[in-house]
């Protein structure tokens, strides 16, 4: 994270961009240092959000099932890959949906959704 922050210039408290990037780029952080070295902070969250995006398009389930099963080994893991953001417990522990039918179908209607928004639908 301190990469990201020294070479682009990130502020260190935009804390759910960093976390993001983090996320979306483990193990490939020189990707995105690279491809926003020099530009500007709305050219990196384009690019953030529409890698994720992609990542979303990319990393789907291949069916309920097998989303249904990796649920249920780990749920948390299992949301992460169904959003492709992090997802903290205190937002786990506020989810108030077990039902992963429900939860898959909403997220095939709109898989662009964040987490946050997702789990409004709950309250």
């Amino acid at each position: 994270m301190q990469q990201i922050i020294d070479l682009l210039g990130v502020d260190k408290k935009a804390g759910d961009f960093l976390n993001m990037v983090t996320f979306l780029f483990q193990g490939n952080l020189d990707f995105f240092i690279d491809k926003c070295k020099d530009k500007s902070s709305g050219f990196m969250h384009s690019f953030l959000y529409d890698y994720r995006k992609d990542m979303i398009k990319r990393t789907r389930f291949a069916s309920f099932e097998e989303f249904n099963d990796t649920y249920n080994i780990n749920d948390k893991t299992a949301l992460e890959r169904l959003f492709q953001e992090p997802i903290s417990k205190w937002q786990m522990d506020r989810f108030n949906c077990n039902d992963t039918t429900t939860i898959y179908n909403l997220h095939l209607n709109n898989p662009e959704i964040r987490f946050d928004r997702f789990t409004m639908q709950f309250m």
